[in-house]
């Protein structure tokens, strides 16, 4: 669910191809900007988030999708993908919540990446730098 535009930026380190931009577009719904209708969950597909029990499911998996807000800014790091997976990994922020570092693991069920087997994703406040001496 997306209540205002979200501001998005991508880092040198972005692949530009298809499957870069398929990760891409899939990592956004995971963190509630669109959605995942152009591409398909197999049937028993996960999807796994360090605040979240685990969805197992189609129906599990969009339920979940439906509730999630859209952060204020993502800064898109670095996107990989390599056969039947993709990574896409950066910083969030959401309002009242300070920067996150983000990371999503796209598992296809073939290589083509017309299927997601499984999805893995971490958000963890980012911890301020410290002062070198």
């Amino acid at each position: 669910m997306q209540l205002a535009e979200t501001r998005i930026t991508h880092g040198a380190a972005c692949e530009d191809s298809p499957a870069a931009q398929r990760a891409d577009a899939i990592a956004r719904a995971l963190m509630g900007i669109g959605n995942l209708g152009g591409f398909g969950l197999s049937e028993t597909a996960s999807w796994e988030r360090g605040d979240a029990p685990a969805a197992v499911g189609r129906a599990a998996i969009s339920q979940a999708l439906s509730t999630r807000i859209a952060p204020a800014s993502i800064h898109i790091d670095q996107i990989v993908t390599q056969g039947k997976a993709a990574t896409v990994s950066g910083r969030l922020n959401r309002d009242g919540t300070g920067t996150a570092l983000f990371c999503h693991i796209i598992r296809f069920t073939s290589s083509a990446g017309q299927e997601i087997a499984q999805l893995v994703s971490f958000e963890q406040p980012e911890r301020p730098k410290r002062a070198r001496r």
